[in-house]
């Protein structure tokens, strides 16, 4: 059962969810069933990790509010969406969710994948710092893609990667994307993985990285094999220099 807890802000709540199923987007909190498993390192062939788009939206060659978003392993884009890269967005008239993996036999699998219009050091996950507290992200925190300039605000087209509820009841979900009119556009937030593509375990100026935990254990070469059903996370904070855990406030970003 899903439950939630509602804060109110300037212009917004944030929706704080608890699912057994992991909703994409939601956090880690005492209560979690997943609180303390192992995290490992995407390695091998896995890296580099990077973030592109699927340019299936009605503005070709240009990113816009339907296109699809990937978290992609193996490569640097652009390349081709590949089996187990997680979707970020969600295109429900396609039957695309956000927090998915693709299959071989998805629709978007070979795909091409396109970079972010935003420069390497502006693209990636950011938090929004709604109440100021230290050390900074807390589960309070609101999550985001950051897509395209301008740095350092929400813009249309950036992707939330956590729930939030518009202050009059809309809800507006992990996995769409900011446009012009709603609360969170024009807001400040504050880099936690950037410098896409990404290679474990060195995340220069980031609190936070991109980790996994392998449910069946299979290695390769003493290097942990990721597979379709390995749920991935967004492990804060975290040391470059050891495995981490599951622990409260990292983020799922499968489903």
């Amino acid at each position: 059962m899903f439950r939630s807890t509602l804060y109110l802000t300037v212009g917004f709540v944030i929706l704080i969810g608890v699912a057994s199923s992991y909703d994409f987007g939601s956090k880690v909190d005492n209560t979690s069933p997943d609180l303390g498993y192992p995290l490992v390192d995407f390695g091998g062939s896995q890296v580099p990790i990077d973030i592109g788009y699927w340019d299936v939206g009605p503005n070709p060659q240009i990113f816009d509010e339907d296109d699809m978003v990937y978290l992609h392993f193996g490569s640097a884009v652009p390349t081709t969406i590949n089996a187990n890269d997680i979707r970020l967005t969600t295109r429900s008239d396609l039957g695309l969710n956000a927090g998915s993996k693709v299959r071989a036999s998805d629709i978007d699998c070979g795909k091409p994948l396109l970079p972010l219009p935003a420069p390497p050091l502006t693209a990636g996950i950011y938090f929004m710092d709604l109440y100021g507290s230290s050390p900074g992200y807390d589960v309070n925190d609101l999550i985001y893609l950051k897509t395209l300039l301008p740095a350092g605000i929400t813009a249309t087209n950036d992707v939330r990667l956590s729930n939030a509820v518009h202050y009059n009841g809309t809800v507006l979900s992990a996995g769409t994307k900011v446009l012009d009119f709603h609360a969170d556009h024009n807001r400040l937030i504050i880099p936690m993985i950037i410098g896409f593509p990404i290679y474990p375990p060195v995340w220069q100026e980031s609190i936070a990285t991109i980790r996994f935990y392998n449910a069946n254990g299979n290695t390769m070469n003493g290097v942990p094999i990721y597979d379709y059903n390995d749920e991935v996370y967004i492990d804060v904070p975290f040391s470059p220099l050891s495995p981490g855990v599951v622990s409260v406030n990292d983020v799922h970003l499968t489903v």
